[in-house]
């Protein structure tokens, strides 16, 4: 790697990349300079604009190549075009005579003095260039490019730099101080978009069922934590919630009345108590929880916020059962992107199985459905076959080459026999090895990877990874 050298060059020694990826190769720099300003025309303006308060960006410094006694710019093509503009206003071409008049204004306020020293930073190694070109222009690439903000951190940003409250932001930090919101919700705040948060907080309705209230330019609970308002942070979480499925009023409206069937399909509390008599149990001074039946398809309650000793017995109860049943405490849509919910996270000790895992939580299962349904296949096995290793099962009838069905029942057996799991609770996994029929069976998993005439669909491999779950979840424990 070369060391840069930093100097100050004058705008007419600087020339346009004639290779730039923003237009098809040209010849000559009038042809660079007439599709530069084809292909971005206003916002020339715009930036020259921002340059003439500003000046140059000292984060962002132009790259360039040494040519002859000149300079070829290989990074910051769009400012020295501006500049270009700024000193020579008749450049541009003369079918765009409102960006001419434009630029003519915006030269005569100009400081001169920063077309004659801009600062530059100097490379020779194509390759070394090309890199750091790569990574200006290609996203994120993984964390080594430039992260973007999301809505909330740009807002956050804004309330540092101009001291302006944004009540939406103060109220989602809030949210992660408070003992009735569960871990699970708080982790996903930071995901939520803003524009999405920001429509629906807009909705007089959709306070009113979430519970919320604007006083004082700020978003307050007006009787603690509802189930509605947990529901709906789960979907901006968890559900990728559309903007387009809450766009217009009649939208919204459709959105309200599903959160109230789903409600009463996971038996948590009547809607309509909770809407108008606004029945809530109050455990903290900081917000009220709300009471939950015995279900165990409690989708928006914690377990570890099921302890506390304002709850009942029966609660409690619930909740060393969700405990000991590998902490689901949620159940999740079937309408979700990925096979694996955010939420489920295991501690993978190997590095390629880590990959896979992270891979399948990643890939959108309607959009990917045959990757998905052989990576999962993989997994489950790769999963089985380290759990027999790290706890030495391999025996004369059990090991890695054994079939996946044997391996499966092999290991169902120790979670029975070491009081691990139920067999009630194993009863999923085991009809994976015994049914040929079902969703999860090891025969379907088979015809996913050998069958050509066997189309895996979306909904039968979210099924069945929500049925094995704690059973994958005992394996990494």
């Amino acid at each position: 790697m070369s060391n840069p050298i930093y100097k100050s060059i004058n705008i007419t020694n600087l020339l346009l990349n004639p290779s730039n990826p923003r237009f098809n190769p040209v010849e000559h720099q009038l042809e660079a300079i007439d599709a530069m300003v084809r292909g971005q025309q206003d916002k020339l303006v715009t930036l020259g604009k921002h340059i003439t308060l500003y000046g140059l960006n000292p984060s962002d410094i132009v790259l360039v190549k040494p040519h002859n006694k000149q300079w070829v710019v290989r990074e910051g093509n769009r400012r020295i075009t501006t500049l270009k503009l700024i000193n020579e206003p008749d450049l541009i071409p003369s079918d765009f005579p409102k960006l001419k008049k434009e630029f003519q204004l915006i030269s005569m306020s100009f400081n001169k003095d920063i077309l004659k020293n801009i600062l530059c930073v100097i490379l020779e190694n194509e390759d070394e260039i090309n890199e750091w070109v790569r990574l200006k222009h290609t996203g994120q690439n993984e964390g080594s490019g430039t992260v973007s903000w999301n809505g909330q951190q740009t807002s956050r940003f804004r309330v540092i730099a101009e001291g302006k409250p944004d009540m939406r932001l103060a109220f989602l930090d809030e949210l992660r101080l408070m003992a009735d919101v569960p871990q699970s919700i708080k982790d996903g705040l930071g995901n939520i978009k803003k524009t999405n948060f920001d429509r629906l907080i807009g909705d007089p309705d959709i306070r009113e069922i979430m519970g919320l209230e604007i006083n004082d330019d700020k978003l307050q609970l007006k009787n603690g934590i509802s189930p509605f308002l947990l529901m709906i942070l789960y979907d901006l979480i968890y559900e990728d919630l559309n903007v387009g499925d809450i766009y217009r009023k009649k939208d919204r409206i459709e959105y309200i009345e599903l959160l109230k069937q789903r409600l009463m399909q996971e038996n948590i509390e009547s809607p309509d108590e909770q809407i108008s008599d606004n029945t809530r149990e109050t455990n903290n001074s900081q917000g009220g929880g709300y009471k939950a039946s015995n279900s165990s398809s409690n989708n928006y309650i914690n377990s570890e916020n099921t302890d506390s000793k304002q709850q009942s017995s029966s609660t409690n109860q619930q909740a060393s059962n969700t405990n000991h049943n590998s902490k689901r405490g949620y159940s999740y849509h079937i309408n979700r992107k990925t096979l694996i919910p955010s939420p489920h996270k295991l501690t993978i000790t190997h590095a390629r199985i880590l990959k896979i895992f992270n891979e399948l939580k990643a890939l959108a299962v309607d959009d990917y459905p045959n990757a998905v349904s052989v990576l999962f296949r993989v997994f489950i096995e790769l999963s089985i076959n380290c759990f027999i290793t790290y706890k030495s099962l391999v025996d004369s009838k059990l090991n890695v080459d054994s079939s996946l069905a044997y391996k499966i029942n092999a290991v169902a057996a120790y979670f029975e026999t070491n009081k691990i799991m139920t067999k009630h609770e194993l009863r999923a996994i085991r009809q994976m090895t015994a049914g040929e029929n079902q969703t999860q069976s090891v025969r379907t998993f088979h015809s996913y990877v050998h069958n050509k005439d066997v189309t895996p669909s979306s909904t039968d491999l979210k099924s069945a990874w929500d049925d094995i779950w704690p059973f994958i979840e005992q394996i990494w424990r």
